[in-house]
């Protein structure tokens, strides 16, 4: 993923994390992507690489964010 997606990714989802995670319809329409494919992507992005801009407790916050929206998509 470029390094501007995924600072993207991590810019919106900041602003969200702290409620659960970003709408479903915003991020449709900011990304193009359905909220699960988002989710996997940061998911995926923090469990590998989180960005240095992320203290290690967001980093740790977003992730159960990521899992928990992952779990309520199945």
């Amino acid at each position: 993923m470029p390094e501007t997606d995924t600072a993207e990714l991590v810019d919106f989802e900041r602003r969200w994390y702290r409620l659960g995670g970003g709408p479903a319809d915003d991020i449709e329409t900011e990304f193009g992507l359905p909220p699960a494919t988002f989710f996997r992507r940061l998911e995926d992005l923090l469990e590998t690489d989180p960005p240095e801009t992320l203290t290690p407790s967001e980093a740790s916050a977003m992730l159960r964010v990521c899992r928990r929206r992952l779990w309520l998509d199945e």
